[in-house]
């Protein structure tokens, strides 16, 4: 299927690829039906756009490039409701934000979106049980890479 989308023109859309929301992305309750588009190359970001609005496509990244151990907690209702049979099946993403001030870029790490890839089945859902952030801002996020270049460049004799 063909469809045209204000931001990469027309596109060719498989129909196996098409994911549905089986919990909407909030503020968004008229849109369930997405595909996961490669970002910019070599970059840890992908988009989602919707195949029921030319216009409306978000921005998403692995929050575990930036948190290793990120988590999210699966019960059997998410399992259930994902069609979900291993969590292997699972790709998670958070939604970015981003502002013309570049140290105001941040992702909800509060509110996941979660993908079974294999179903194409996906949903956002709030982490109630957890600290993660609503706004975590990624100018202030240090990557592994940044640590290991901190170790190498630390001084023994300082």
């Amino acid at each position: 299927m063909q469809m045209d989308t204000t931001r990469f023109g027309r596109l060719e859309i498989d129909p196996d690829t098409v994911i549905t929301l089986t919990q909407p992305i909030i503020g968004f309750q008229d849109y369930r039906r997405f595909v996961l588009l490669p970002g910019p190359e070599n970059s840890p970001l992908s988009w989602l756009q919707s195949t029921e609005s030319d216009e409306l496509a978000f921005l998403l990244m692995d929050p575990r490039r930036l948190i290793q151990d990120y988590d999210v907690h699966l019960n059997q209702h998410d399992f259930a409701e994902l069609a979900l049979s291993s969590e292997n099946d699972l790709e998670i993403y958070t939604l970015v934000v981003v502002p013309d001030d570049p140290t105001q870029v941040r992702t909800n790490l509060k509110a996941p979106v979660l993908i079974n890839i294999k179903q194409r089945l996906g949903k956002q859902t709030v982490l109630e049980k957890s600290d993660y952030p609503i706004q975590f801002f990624l100018a202030q996020a240090k990557t592994p890479a940044d640590e290991s270049a901190e170790v190498a460049n630390a001084r023994t004799d300082a």
